[in-house]
């Protein structure tokens, strides 16, 4: 039982708790509609559009949540970002709850503040990604496994309820992203290193909760089933074509990223964590096993694959949850030290700058930044462009064709009326989803063809000569930041556009055409 100076700070502490949540919810839903989709919330959205059980890239659980939101909201940027936020302050419940579970209410709302305050869990707070639904399944099925295998946990219930609990948690992660494969495999590793554990598998409760994990994710198995898994493919053998030998470069792009997503000082702390659960564990510690298993393997394994593929920002985050919160505790337990107290304050305090910087960039352009990353900006300048080319071609309006599935996805939202729009599929390349969407477009229409500077249409000529009638080059778009250019936009018109003789889902594209 806690004592009573810890009970009653606990109780002082939840209005401030619930106060600064709702103030972090407020002003998201002001920047949410400030600031234009990133390209991967616009592909999302056009995943709303087309809904199904899943798609070629992605499990569907985000496209659900964001289509809910629209269906009662409408399709607005708040509306759209909305999941996001309400997420990142269900997660950040968890990983309060997560830490004053394991070690006190103070490790826990310092896990909380320090996730907000990074680049990675505050920034995807506002952007709608598959990462969104992941990280909260992950983190509430690593609290609800600290009932089952810890000594003083609470055990599986009246009917095992809490391995049903898990389960279908594992399945909703399942259903958002396929990394979430891993995590079954973390909560068996975890049953087979804590004595709890071990004997929780001698009962049939975590069996049958697979057999639920399943069902849950079944919508996926029966879209790929009727669709040659092509997902599986995507996410296999598409990848491994991508794999050409091993890349110093990409390390370091790694790290980088890395550093940026949680925070220089934060990422060398989670780091050094790491090594001390792996020792921890080895001891004996049960909390360390616990924490350890949900992050050590999985930072190693995107660690070891980093000199191979790039492996991108948000791919590592369910790996950082538990880091946080063993971090965060070893803060806590070392705060009479003031290099400690400064360093962790330096940490935070380093990542939310970078936070906020990330933040403020669509909207102040003097804040530097290297343009051709930017990719929050420009759309409606974009977009107000191809309109002027759409009325001026006459009526109807031609298609839009986006070259890669950014440009497609912006303009689908951003024009007026918000028209079908297509991509590569449309040329004969690899459109991810669109493929499967390319026939709700008639041939023999006229088409407009935007290509971004920043994914050039190599082949141009050769590709739009296969697919037009007779082809046009119209004045380029050049799309700011303020002032200051972020990229340029090359635009053709396409008369008589007509499918390429082979759509290209028949064979899903490399990964390397998106996945992200």
């Amino acid at each position: 039982m806690p004592r009573t100076s810890e009970r009653t700070s606990q109780a002082r502490g939840w209005p401030w708790g619930l106060a600064a949540t709702c103030g972090l919810i407020l002003l998201r839903l002001a920047y949410a509609a400030r600031v234009e989709l990133a390209p991967q919330e616009a592909y999302y959205w056009q995943y709303t559009r087309h809904l199904d059980w899943s798609y070629l890239d992605h499990p569907p659980m985000c496209a659900w949540w964001m289509a809910l939101s629209v269906r009662l909201l409408g399709d607005s940027q708040v509306a759209l970002r909305l999941p996001a936020i309400l997420s990142s302050a269900a997660l950040s419940w968890v990983l309060y709850s997560l830490g004053k579970r394991l070690y006190s209410p103070a490790v826990g709302m310092l896990t909380a503040v320090a996730a907000n305050a990074t680049v990675l869990f505050g920034l995807g707070a506002v952007v709608m990604t598959p990462d969104v639904p992941l990280v909260l399944f992950w983190a509430a099925a690593l609290r609800v496994l600290c009932e089952l295998v810890l000594p003083d946990g609470r055990g599986p219930g009246r009917f095992g309820w809490r391995w049903y609990l898990l389960g279908a948690l594992c399945g909703g992660g399942l259903l958002s992203k396929y990394t979430a494969a891993l995590l079954p495999l973390q909560v068996l590793a975890t049953a087979l290193v804590t004595p709890r554990g071990r004997a929780a598998l001698r009962t049939a409760h975590p069996y049958a909760a697979c057999v639920l994990m399943l069902a849950v994710f079944s919508p996926v198995l029966v879209w790929n089933q009727a669709h040659g898994w092509a997902s599986f493919a995507f996410q296999t053998t598409g990848r491994a074509r991508t794999v050409d030998g091993f890349h110093g470069y990409l390390v370091g792009r790694y790290l980088g990223l890395q550093a940026v997503a949680v925070g220089p000082l934060l990422y060398v702390a989670l780091l050094l964590t790491a090594g001390v659960l792996v020792r921890q564990a080895w001891r004996g510690d049960v909390r360390a096993r616990l924490l350890g298993v949900a992050s050590v393997p999985g930072l190693a394994a995107f660690t070891l694959v980093s000199p191979l593929h790039w492996v991108k920002m948000n791919w590592v985050a369910p790996a950082y949850l538990g880091l946080m919160v063993a971090a965060a505790a070893g803060a806590w337990a070392l705060r009479q030290h003031r290099a400690v107290r400064g360093y962790a304050a330096l940490s935070v305090g380093v990542g939310a700058v970078l936070m906020t910087g990330m933040y403020l960039m669509p909207l102040c352009p003097w804040i530097p930044f290297r343009e051709r990353d930017n990719l929050v900006s420009g759309w409606r300048e974009l977009a107000d462009a191809v309109q002027r080319h759409r009325e001026a071609a006459g009526s109807p309006a031609p298609l839009v064709v986006g070259w890669g599935y950014k440009t497609a996805s912006e303009l689908a939202y951003y024009l007026p009326g918000r028209p079908e729009t297509q991509s590569d599929s449309a040329l004969g390349g690899d459109g991810l989803a669109y493929g499967f969407w390319l026939d709700r477009v008639s041939p023999g229409v006229d088409a407009l063809v935007v290509e971004d500077a920043r994914q050039p249409l190599r082949d141009a000529a050769t590709r739009l000569e296969a697919h037009c009638g007779a082809v046009k080059e119209l004045p380029s778009v050049t799309v700011h930041r303020g002032p200051r250019p972020v990229t340029t936009f090359r635009v053709w018109s396409c008369q008589r556009w007509h499918a390429p003789r082979e759509v290209a889902v028949r064979q899903p594209p490399p990964a390397s055409a998106g996945g992200r």
